[in-house]
């Protein structure tokens, strides 16, 4: 008798150590997921996305109507639940620059733009372009520009034009 006891705790503390285990791999694969897919609409969309960035989802909102004191912590969220999506990066870095926090918005760009994130280029170079809180350079904005110009970002094949110093050919 004691023997069938000892057998039937053995197998619920297996059932219990399988079922823990497969939990574990499964809530690990879907913050692997999570963190690898494209992300669903999230308020940092809604309170910082640029209505001009051909990677958005949802509708933006402007510039001057950005409110920082909520757009940065909803952003904040969005880069913690999804580290790999490049557009909460550029989105919290577009909130961090209207707070007047220009070294967080320069470190943000400067991240998602060398990844390829077109709004992030297109921004990083009116930093440059404007000399907004670091050196003015014409050369750096207008690399910048010509990158997010090639993605198909209309506001940034304006900008790299109207870019008074570079020579016009």
């Amino acid at each position: 008798m004691e023997q069938k006891r000892e057998s039937f705790i053995f197998q619920v503390l297996i059932f219990i150590g399988i079922t823990v285990y497969a939990f574990a791999g499964t809530a690990q694969a879907q913050d692997q997921r999570r963190a690898d897919s494209k992300a669903p609409l999230h308020a940092c969309d809604t309170l910082a996305g640029n209505p001009l960035d051909p990677g958005r989802v949802g509708n933006g909102v402007p510039t001057a109507l950005m409110n920082p004191a909520t757009a940065i912590p909803a952003c904040e969220e969005a880069v913690r639940l999804y580290p790999n999506e490049l557009r909460f990066q550029f989105q919290l870095g577009r909130a961090y620059r209207q707070a007047n926090r220009v070294a967080d918005a320069l470190r943000l760009y400067t991240a998602a733009a060398e990844k390829g994130y077109a709004g992030a280029q297109n921004s990083l170079g009116v930093m440059y372009a404007r000399g907004d809180g670091i050196p003015k350079d014409c050369t750096k904005a207008a690399f910048y520009f010509e990158k997010a110009s090639a993605q198909g970002y209309s506001a940034a094949a304006d900008n790299l034009r109207l870019l008074t110093c570079v020579q016009q050919v």
